[in-house]
């Protein structure tokens, strides 16, 4: 008997049947992810295969019967007792009901209980109910998203501004996007690919190995159902492709082939590096996206040294393109986790010729409900988190700080029954860790006990539990950490339980380790005066991190550590550029070059001097002490925070609101509090399920587009960028397909389009459709009529607006007329009232061109 899907059904029969139970295991997929679990559990009981043990089994058990009550009449399960099955005492001691039937025994499991919580000791129950928690906030798709992907909706307004910032702004400026997980950054790198032309390329930065492959899978298949003749080839670069393949990838790229290549920081910064600038100075690359760019300012200098190269990268890339190239190169960076620090450094790393634009769209996520108790002990800490994670929903991932205490915890957590568990730390080698993550997303591990390392990129939805044996030493380390779970949109459970030791180590952590000036300053000097490669004309130069200062005798991993510290400070402090690192020579050929690597491999490094008086003692000491401070200051700040919110000083949601809120002299960007339950007000956690809208402000300049609206400026004009069209029904000339409205639709292209908040969905939506059929790159946004402000425009935008409110206001007609758009085209009605003179119509005293002129200044 073979059953397609492992369903209850197949569940309680294995168990009724069992040990013949291998008919009822056969199944390839299981109908969700949790019986997934138990399916394979059972298997490899029953194989006596694999590390699973029945202390795992009794946890999923508990949380599939609970999940199938959801706080109603609880689900009762059969199970064997013959050996080698727990007894029924087991059971019992587990938190389950049982009733002995001969040689088998009912169960059914109690929602279990951390009583030391106290008011919060039902903290797992919304998780295990799979409580929803947060609804999808749908905005309508624009022609662009529609044409190009088939979408008819965005994830929020967030996406939509980011995509139309990434499309319309001018070539030249940094987008750095600021979204909450799971709002569809990814779209920022599929959106060029499929809009430019063939013969540009598409850099997209990414994390990891295993996200590079994923992202470069999901673009082919929209490559090939946008076009059924593209010739499927790698769209991901890494050092598990074969020489073939990276050869066949570094061809693509020199001949305009490649649309669109995923890779990591190694291999960009590394042996993609030359082929990319080559790549720019022919203008061929088109957009670079870095996701995860807070790793930038937050990982550059300890774990992926390479994020530090990718401003200096990028900078290259930029100058190296030649002056005759059409247009700049268009960056952007993207992550759901910008601080006020972070995006300010962003802003200074990444400066375009046209500066920076922000889109911020964050709201808090409802998913999680949290806890935080303080140990007395060590000794309790170990006991608590013990029974924490024996009673969590799964999968659960279990965060300490140092990569010792992963591996001790894997050990305290297996010696307890566990054996579906895994450690992933810094330390873990690079094809170890592909293969956890690849157990890990096919559902064979319920825990991973891991260090910050673990999560970027990892786009699991259905984690329940994240539990801190530690206390993070910023509340955004915390933050990202509890964002693993609840990314489906159901309830998940935050648990942090540390200890006095935990905090010392935190603030210990807090801050950069920084060398200090006169160390520093001798350091500086030993690499330069004995460089690799002799300075170059602009300054660039390859130094030998095993060089020892005075004083020092012996090389070894920690003088090359400080070394590379030393050249870090430098960096933040204006004097050098740090533009390659390497374990290699420079001019070495090896794949190895491109693996995830830690600062403690680094031999070599190219930097390029910044300041003419690096060498200058005394200007040396000024600048390091003033990048020092602000390193410092930002460390202490966010060290201080995470205490204050671990220690209830500050409610979870006020501390993330001030710790994400941008309040910038050049950006404001507020966040949209929300707090899924936390111990100040636990009596209220159940709030109502949300549709989380955050706001977005609309960007403030557009890409010059003056070529496409020529026919424009032969129509009479009541400013220089103000022209009025007045048509006898407006309603019918817009849904007309043949009407002046459509045919300037097509022959200018505007920018936006504006449309009353009033006007019908039916006759929106069938304009978003013409627009759509003609692949039009148009964004279609509501105004209130009421709203001046709404109708200012931005600068060199080009924009229609359809005006079908039966009159306008003083307000209006002075916003549309110090508008510093480029080309604003209003339709109005000819009957519209004069908003100073009511009583004529405005078409009467205003210039403006009718139908018939507009028909016949186009058509000529």
């Amino acid at each position: 008997m073979t059953f397609t899907m492992f369903s209850e059904f197949d569940l309680r029969e294995a168990l009724t049947h069992w040990p013949d139970s291998h008919a009822y295991l056969e199944a390839t997929t299981a109908s969700d992810s949790l019986l997934d679990r138990v399916q394979q559990c059972l298997r490899e009981l029953l194989d006596q295969s694999g590390t699973a043990a029945f202390i795992d089994l009794i946890a999923l058990l508990r949380h599939w019967l609970l999940a199938q009550s959801k706080g109603g009449t609880r689900v009762w399960l059969q199970v064997p007792l013959a050996a080698p099955w727990p007894a029924s005492e087991v059971w019992h001691e587990q938190g389950f009901e049982v009733a002995v039937i001969g040689t088998s025994a009912q169960i059914r499991p109690a929602y279990p209980r951390l009583e030391w919580l106290g008011e919060q000791q039902d903290l797992f129950d919304d998780a295990f109910d799979g409580i929803v928690a947060r609804l999808q906030t749908w905005v309508p798709a624009d022609p662009p998203l529609r044409s190009l992907l088939g979408k008819p909706a965005y994830t929020g307004p967030g996406q939509r501004e980011a995509i139309r910032a990434l499309m319309h702004l001018p070539a030249g400026t940094t987008l750095i996007a600021n979204l909450p997980t799971g709002s569809g950054k990814s779209l920022l790198a599929q959106i060029p690919p499929l809009l430019g032309s063939q013969g540009n390329l598409t850099l997209v930065i990414v994390p990891t190995v295993a996200l590079a492959i994923d992202q470069g899978r999901r673009m082919a298949e929209l490559l090939k159902a946008r076009d059924p003749n593209w010739t499927e080839h790698p769209l991901s670069f890494h050092s598990g492709l074969s020489v073939e393949q990276r050869t066949s990838i570094f061809h693509a790229v020199r001949c305009g082939e490649q649309r669109v290549l995923f890779t990591s920081p190694e291999a960009a910064t590394g042996s993609l590096r030359s082929i990319l600038i080559d790549c720019a100075y022919e203008g061929r690359i088109s957009h670079v996206v870095i996701d995860e760019a807070h790793l930038v300012v937050t990982w550059g200098s300890g774990f992926r040294p390479a994020f530090q190269l990718l401003p200096a990268f990028i900078a290259s890339l930029r100058h190296a393109r030649n002056p005759e190239s059409p247009q700049a190169i268009r960056i952007a960076l993207a992550s759901a986790t910008l601080t006020p620090h972070t995006v300010t450094s962003l802003q200074t790393l990444f400066a375009g010729v046209n500066g920076n634009c922000v889109v911020s769209g964050i709201y808090l996520r409802p998913e999680p409900r949290y806890a935080m108790k303080a140990m007395v002990s060590p000794v309790e800490q170990v006991n608590r988190v013990l029974e924490a994670v024996m009673k969590s929903p799964r999968p659960f991932i279990l965060y300490v700080t140092r990569p010792d205490e992963a591996e001790e915890w894997t050990r305290l957590l297996t010696e307890n029954g566990l054996g579906r568990i895994a450690a992933f730390t810094g330390e873990t080698p690079p094809q170890q860790r592909q293969l956890l993550m690849s157990d890990w997303d096919a559902n064979k591990l319920d825990g991973m006990v891991a260090t910050s390392a673990f999560g970027l990129g990892v786009d699991k939805n259905d984690v329940r539990t994240v539990i801190h044996a530690t206390l993070p030493e910023s509340l955004d380390r915390f933050y990202q950490e509890v964002g693993r779970s609840g990314r489906d949109g159901k309830a998940s459970a935050s648990l942090l339980l540390y200890t006095q030791q935990d905090v010392e180590q935190a603030k210990g952590m807090s801050g950069p380790t920084l060398i200090g000036n006169e160390l520093g300053y001798d350091r500086w000097e030993a690499m330069l005066d004995d460089p690799t490669r002799p300075v170059t004309p602009d300054g660039e130069v390859w130094v030998d991190l095993n060089r020892l200062r005075a004083g020092l005798t012996a090389q070894g991993k920690s003088n090359r550590i400080w070394n590379l510290r030393t050249l870090n400070l430098m960096a933040s402090a204006g004097l050098i550029e740090i533009i390659a690192l390497s374990a290699l020579p420079p001019g070495s050929e090896s794949i190895s070059e491109d693996i995830e690597y830690s600062d403690s491999q680094v031999t070599y490094a190219a930097v390029r001097i910044r300041h003419p008086n690096h060498r200058n003692r005394q200007v040396f000491e000024e600048q390091m002490n003033s990048a020092r401070e602000g390193l410092l200051l930002a460390a202490d700040k966010a060290f201080s925070l995470m205490v204050r919110t671990a220690t209830s000083q500050v409610e979870i949601s006020n501390a993330l609101v001030q710790l994400y809120g941008l309040a910038l002299p050049n950006q404001w960007g507020p966040v949209t509090a929300y707090c899924g339950g936390c111990n100040q007000h636990w009596a209220d956690n159940r709030m109502p399920v949300r549709r989380l809208r955050p706001f977005v402000a609309r960007i403030a300049q557009f890409s010059h587009r003056t070529e496409q609206w020529p026919a424009l400026k032969t129509l009479p004009q009541d400013q220089p960028n103000l022209v009025f069209v007045a048509v006898p029904d407006l309603i019918r000339t817009c849904a007309d397909s043949r009407s002046c409205f459509a045919l300037m639709l097509q022959k200018v292209r505007p920018h936006s389009l504006l449309v009353p908040q009033s006007t019908s969905n039916v006759l929106v939506e069938g304009m978003i459709d013409q627009m759509t059929i003609t692949r039009s790159d148009t964004f279609v946004d509501r105004f209130d009529p009421l709203d001046s402000i709404a109708l200012h425009g931005a600068v060199d935008e080009v924009r229609f607006i359809l005006w079908a409110d039966s009159k306008i206001t003083t307000q209006v007609a002075t916003a549309l007329r110090t508008s510093p758009s480029a080309m604003t085209v209003v339709f109005i009605d000819s009957q519209l009232p004069d908003p100073y003179r009511p009583e004529r119509s405005w078409v009467s005293v205003i210039a403006h061109a009718d139908e018939d002129t507009v028909l016949r200044k186009l058509i000529a």
